[in-house]
C-alpha cells in the first residue's frame, strides 16, 4: 500500500524539478514508512510505501526492470497463487504485477484478486498505461498539461502542479449523488480514472478501455441454501486472504450483522484474539451502537475498543481532515470513521478489515424493495392523466420524483446515495440544467446493463456497487484511512464474491420478507441471534444537530456570498426544515461543500 506519482513530459510542464519533487511530497501521509522516486530529463516516478507485505526490506518501487517501470497503489492477495500458476519470475507483488503485463498485456488485470492502481511505462516507446480496479477502491487521478500527462494518488499534487479551477456544471453531480461520477471531479480538467478502466497514453494520444466483468456470471443459483453453502466459503477465504501476516491489524466493529460476521470469521481464523473498534454517541443512545459490538466482542474473545465521539471531536476532527480534502464528499460518516481509524492507529494498527458492501450486494437496504415495487407503476392504467397530474403539482418528497420516473418510462433507481434531483438542483443553483441531465453519468452502466438482459434487481446491485460504493463510500474509506496511514480491507467486495453474487437469482438475494437471508442463514453459525437478525440500524449520529448549535449554516451562507452558486431563497428553505429534521441528508453535502470552497479561497 502507498500513494503514486508521475509526470510525463516533465521539460514542456514548464515547472522545475524542486515544484515536481514538493507535489509529490504532498502524498507522503499515504505512505509514511519510506519513500523513493526516479527522474530523467522528461519524466518522474515516484511511490510513498506504507510497508504491509515485505516489512523491513528495502522499497521496491518504482520498479525498473526489462525496459518497464512499474508504479503500484494496493494490495494483490493472490500474489503467491500467480507466481506458482503462471511459474514467473517474480518475489513480491509489484515484481509480478509487471510479470504478467509483459506475458498477457493489458488483460493481466483479469487474473488478479485485489484492490489496485497501476501504472506501467514502456521507456522506449514511451507509451503509459494506468489501471484501477474492478471497484475502484484505489484512486486514481490524471491530468493532461499540454503537451505533459501527469498522474497521481490524490487530486492535490496535480492541483499544485497546474492550479485550480472550480467546474460549476460538476456540481450538479456533486449535490445529486453527494459525490462527482469518473471521470468527472470538481476540479476543471482533472479527471478520476474510473473503476475497471484501462488508460493508455502516448505523444498525446490518450484511450480509456473498460474491463468491467461484473455481470459477466450466469444465473445459476436457485436455491438458498445453496447460495448460502457457498457464499460462507468464499467469505472464509475472502476474510483469511486479507488478514496481513506482518502487521497488527482489527475489524472495524459496528454490531450489525455485516462487521460481526467479519470479525468473527476472522477470530476463528487467528490463534490469538484479534482487536476490534467501535464507536458511539454518549447522550444521544439512538446512535450508539457500542452495546451491540460489546456483545460480539464478548462472544468472540476481542481486544475491543470502544470510543465515544462528542461534539468537540466531531468539529475538531472536521478541521483536521479538512486538510485532507481535495475533492468533497457529502457522507456525514466520513467524520466520525476518520476519527476512529486515528484511534485504531494509535494502538499500533495498520490493516484494518471492514464490513462495507454487504448491502449492496447483499439488497440490505429497504429501499430496493421500494423502488422495485415502484417499477409496476410504468404498467398503471391512465398513465398519462397521473403524469400530467405530477407535474402540476410539484413536492420535494422523493416519492413524487419516483412517480415522475416511473409515468415517464425513465430509469427509477439511480443509486442510493442519491441526494437531490435536477429539478431540485435547478431550486437551489443558479447555474440551470435540463430534467435528467445528472443521470447521463450513469448511462454507460445502464446501457451496459440493458445490454446484459438481468433482471431489474440486479441493476439495483451494479448501480451501487458503481456509484454508492466506488464514489462515494470507498473514497471516504480510502482518504480517512490512508490520512492516518492506515490501510482498510473489504472481503465482501472480493472478486470471487462479486462473480458469486451475480450468479445467484436475484429475487433470492431481494428476500422482501426476511432482508439478507443468505447472509444471515451463514451468519446464524457463529453469530448470537441478537445480532444476527437484529434490524438494520445503519449509521447515523447528530451531526445535524451539532452543526446547527454551532452555526454552522452560516458557513453555507458566507461561501455563497464569495461564489455565488446557491439560490439565496432556497439556502433559507432548507435552512428552515433543518430546524426540524429535516432534509438533513441535503443540508450536509452544502455544508461540506462550502468548508471546502471556503478553504480553497483562502489559500
Amino acid at each position: 500500500m502507498c500513494s503514486i506519482f508521475g509526470v510525463l513530459g516533465k521539460e514542456e510542464l514548464g515547472s522545475c524539478d524542486k515544484e515536481i519533487q514538493e507535489a509529490f511530497g504532498l502524498l507522503a501521509h499515504r505512505g509514511p514508512d519510506s519513500s523513493k522516486f526516479i527522474e530523467e530529463s522528461n519524466y518522474f516516478f515516484g511511490s510513498h510505501r506504507l510497508s504491509v507485505e515485505s516489512v523491513g526490506k528495502p522499497q521496491n518501487q518504482p520498479l525498473q526492470k526489462g525496459g518497464y517501470t512499474l508504479l503500484f497503489n494496493g494490495e494483490i492477495y493472490n500474489y503467491r497463487e500467480l507466481i506458482v500458476s503462471y511459474s514467473l519470475d517474480a518475489y513480491n507483488e509489484a515484481e509480478v504485477l509487471l510479470a504478467l503485463f509483459m506475458e498477457f498485456g493489458s488483460s493481466f488485470v483479469e487474473r488478479v484478486r485485489g484492490m489496485f492502481a497501476i501504472a506501467i511505462y514502456n521507456v522506449q516507446t514511451k507509451e503509459l498505461w494506468l489501471f484501477r480496479d474492478l471497484l475502484g477502491k484505489k484512486p486514481l487521478y490524471y491530468r493532461i498539461c499540454g503537451k505533459s500527462f501527469l498522474f497521481a494518488s490524490e487530486l492535490k499534487s496535480l492541483e499544485a502542479l497546474c492550479g485550480f479551477g472550480l467546474d460549476k456544471r460538476a456540481l450538479h453531480q456533486f449535490l445529486g449523488y453527494g459525490a462527482t461520477i469518473a471521470p468527472k471531479t470538481l476540479q476543471r480538467d482533472i479527471f478520476k480514472l474510473p473503476p475497471a478502466t484501462m488508460l493508455y497514453y502516448c505523444n498525446g494520444e490518450t484511450r480509456l478501455a473498460s474491463y468491467d466483468e461484473i455481470l459477466d456470471s450466469k444465473v445459476t443459483i436457485e436455491s438458498e441454501s445453496r447460495a448460502s453453502k457457498e457464499l460462507e466459503q468464499v467469505l472464509k477465504e475472502s476474510v483469511a486472504m486479507r488478514i496481513p501476516k506482518e502487521v497488527e491489524w482489527g475489524v472495524l466493529l459496528s454490531g450489525g450483522l455485516d462487521s460481526s460476521l467479519v470479525a468473527a470469521m476472522a477470530a476463528k481464523q487467528h490463534t490469538k484474539p484479534i482487536n476490534t473498534f467501535s464507536i458511539g454517541y454518549e447522550g444521544f443512545e439512538k446512535y450508539d451502537e457500542r452495546p451491540f459490538a460489546k456483545e460480539l466482542s464478548e462472544h468472540i474473545g476481542s481486544n475491543h475498543y470502544a470510543f465515544n465521539f462528542s461534539k468537540e471531536d466531531f468539529f475538531a476532527t472536521l478541521d483536521e481532515l479538512l486538510e485532507f480534502i481535495d475533492d468533497p464528499i457529502g457522507d456525514p460518516a466520513q467524520i466520525p470513521l476518520y476519527f476512529l481509524i486515528k484511534k485504531a492507529k494509535e494502538q499500533g494498527v495498520k490493516v484494518l478489515l471492514s464490513g462495507d458492501g454487504s448491502d449492496e450486494l447483499f439488497l440490505g437496504y429497504r429501499t430496493y424493495k421500494e423502488y422495485l415495487m415502484m417499477e409496476s407503476v410504468k404498467s398503471l392504467p391512465y398513465a398519462n392523466w397521473l403524469k400530467n397530474h405530477l407535474r402540476s403539482n410539484f413536492s420535494m418528497n422523493k416519492e413524487w420524483e419516483w412517480y415522475k420516473r416511473a409515468l415517464s418510462g425513465d430509469t427509477i433507481f439511480r443509486s442510493s446515495c442519491e441526494i437531490y434531483t435536477d429539478r431540485q438542483l435547478n431550486m437551489l443553483l443558479r447555474l440551470q440544467e435540463r430534467d435528467n441531465k445528472n443521470f447521463e453519468a450513469l448511462q454507460e452502466y445502464w446501457e451496459r446493463f440493458v445490454k446484459s438482459q438481468r433482471d431489474i434487481i440486479d441493476w439495483y446491485s451494479y448501480c451501487d456497487l458503481k456509484v454508492q460504493l466506488a464514489e462515494f463510500f470507498l473514497v471516504k474509506v480510502d482518504r480517512v484511512s490512508m490520512a492516518n496511514g492506515v490501510e482498510v480491507r473489504t472481503p465482501f467486495l472480493d472478486k470471487q464474491m462479486l462473480e458469486l453474487i451475480f450468479s445467484i437469482d436475484p429475487k433470492i438475494r431481494l428476500n422482501t420478507q426476511v432482508p439478507k437471508s443468505i447472509l444471515k442463514e451463514v451468519a446464524s453459525g457463529c453469530l448470537p441471534e441478537s445480532i444476527s437478525n437484529r434490524k438494520k440500524k445503519g449509521l447515523n449520529y447528530p451531526f445535524l444537530e451539532w452543526i446547527l448549535e454551532e452555526g454552522g449554516v452560516e458557513k453555507i451562507y458566507e461561501a455563497n456570498d464569495i461564489f455565488r452558486i446557491f439560490k439565496r431563497d432556497h439556502l433559507d428553505f432548507l435552512s428552515q426544515k433543518s430546524k426540524s429534521g429535516k432534509f438533513k441528508q441535503h443540508l450536509f453535502p452544502l455544508y461540506m461543500l462550502s468548508l471546502w470552497l471556503l478553504k480553497k479561497g483562502n489559500t
